[in-house]
């Protein structure tokens, strides 16, 4: 074991070279920005943070709060239609998320809803609701009476977009295209993992050319569709024949994307719920632009995302798992800089070191605690969960006691400090097995998540703003309980 002058001096080293790296990017900033003021002002759509564009949070309304809202989209009006799927109905806010109405009934009736996932509206106030549990879609007239319902007894729908005179669905396996009588007349229905084909595509946006962008979730990868049919590029790759969701190779580049949303600018915004992030994609070419977000309960932070719109200059975020929606300013332009490089080379060196970043990012901490682990190891569907999770942190006993579960899940032990644990047990009334995995939870670096059934432990994490997230949230996010038969 290191001694504690050593560790110190590591410390200090670590300390020291990130002032140098800070300093100099801060140097090259000021020197960006005597550039950018001297230019006028142009708008592109990057940013590398996403949290000071937050505008506002929607809870719910008159204390009826949301639960586990899966999609949100704006009208013509720019009021925010939320699908509220906890509670079986959506809900209707204006521009500046002041309540305005709800609407759907919750029900086994034809027009009834029993679990809706997406909803959009046409110009004219008709709205259309995806029922996915009811494998319907809702059509409801401009008053919000529902009026028909269409049925989709083969192919599930995952959600719905309108483009113009014409209504956009996507299914379990491609997509549909109709009218907004809900006619559904043509498409590309094509399930597989080839370009061209789809699995339960969970999202699609619409470019200024008609372009269809896809969100193709479980082959986790975004396509683009020429009004033609003809694919003009992906992003993204199915894993790889035999490998899991675990799989972390070159060609992943989305947790699972989950919902897409396009601008006007030629962008495009993709959320990626399991990594709590939004990609931000060129529509020309699908080329990569910026990754902003980060997983949290703060306003701004996102805890498993799911659906997302977008609409002069603002984008609404469907935050599932923290029973919210989140309205943004689309964020602000960094592609001035590019354009300012041919100008001013000696911009080159200081904007180098932001290639530094993803190197020095640490990746998120699983912490381990034994209601979690007890779960795991019970349960049938532990594989799946693990597989999910990939590497776990824990105690070296509680990793001692599970390891040997799942050989595929990486463990790796953190020490923690008796005279800490004493403390959060005296203090919270926490067992010493929680209190110990607490105390690594409050000393691990990064990003990190507690991995808890214990509602008590839940609680005090919170205090100490860690995430926590239970074994039945991930069945929930991996679509376990919901996944077709083989």
């Amino acid at each position: 074991m290191a001694s504690t002058g050593s560790l110190a001096a590591r410390r200090t080293v670590i300390a020291t070279v990130a002032m140098l790296v800070i300093l100099l990017l801060l140097l090259g900033g000021l020197l960006a920005l005597n550039f950018i003021l001297r230019q006028p002002p142009v708008f592109d759509g990057r940013d590398a943070a996403v949290d000071g564009n937050w505008l506002f949070s929607i809870y719910g309304f008159e204390g009826n709060l949301l639960r586990r809202p899966a999609n949100a989209t704006f009208d013509s009006q720019g009021n925010i239609h939320v699908a509220d799927t906890g509670k079986n109905r959506i809900v209707v806010f204006d521009s500046d998320g002041a309540f305005i109405a709800t609407y759907g009934s919750p029900g086994n009736g034809p027009t009834d809803l029993t679990g809706p996932v997406d909803v959009a509206v046409a110009a004219d106030g008709r709205s259309y609701v995806i029922d996915r549990p009811g494998r319907k879609m809702v059509i409801f007239d401009p008053s919000r009476v529902p009026v028909e319902a269409i049925s989709f007894p083969d192919d599930a729908p995952m959600s719905v977009t309108i483009r113009g005179e014409e209504l956009v669905v996507t299914t379990a396996s491609g997509i549909l295209i109709g009218n907004l009588d809900g006619e559904l007349l043509m498409g590309y229905v094509d399930p597989g993992r080839e370009p061209g084909q789809f699995d339960r595509p969970n999202g699609i946006a619409i470019g200024p050319d008609g372009t269809l962008f896809v969100a193709d979730t479980l082959n986790y990868r975004v396509q683009a569709i020429g009004t033609d049919g003809e694919v003009r590029w992906t992003y993204g790759e199915p894993l790889p024949a035999g490998h899991a969701i675990r799989y972390d190779g070159p060609g992943r580049m989305f947790g699972l994307p989950a919902s897409i949303a396009a601008d006007e600018a030629g962008y495009l915004y993709v959320v990626d719920g399991l990594n709590g992030e939004i990609q931000i994609l060129e529509q020309e070419t699908g080329e990569h632009v910026e990754t902003i977000g980060d997983i949290g309960h703060e306003d701004g932070l996102f805890y498993y995302p799911d659906g997302i719109d977008y609409r002069d200059g603002r984008i609404v975020v469907a935050d599932k798992f923290n029973d919210r929606v989140q309205v943004f300013r689309v964020p602000a332009a960094a592609g001035v800089l590019d354009r300012a490089l041919p100008l001013a080379p000696w911009l080159l060196a200081p904007l180098a070191l932001l290639a530094l970043i993803p190197v020095l990012r640490r990746g998120r901490a699983n912490i381990m605690t034994p209601s979690f682990a007890d779960r795991l190891a019970t349960d049938a569907r532990g594989q799946q969960v693990a597989e999910a999770l990939k590497k776990v942190v824990a105690t070296p006993s509680l990793m001692a006691l599970h390891q040997d579960d799942y050989k595929d899940l990486k463990w790796r032990s953190r020490e923690f400090k008796d005279d800490r644990v004493a403390v959060l047990m005296d203090e919270h009334e926490l067992s010493r097995e929680n209190a110990e995995a607490l105390d690594v939870a409050l000393h691990a670096r990064g990003k990190k998540v507690l991995l808890s059934d214990d509602p008590a432990l839940a609680s005090v994490a919170t205090e100490y703003e860690i995430t926590v997230v239970t074994y039945d949230e991930i069945l929930e996010t991996l679509g376990v309980q919901d996944a077709p038969e083989v």
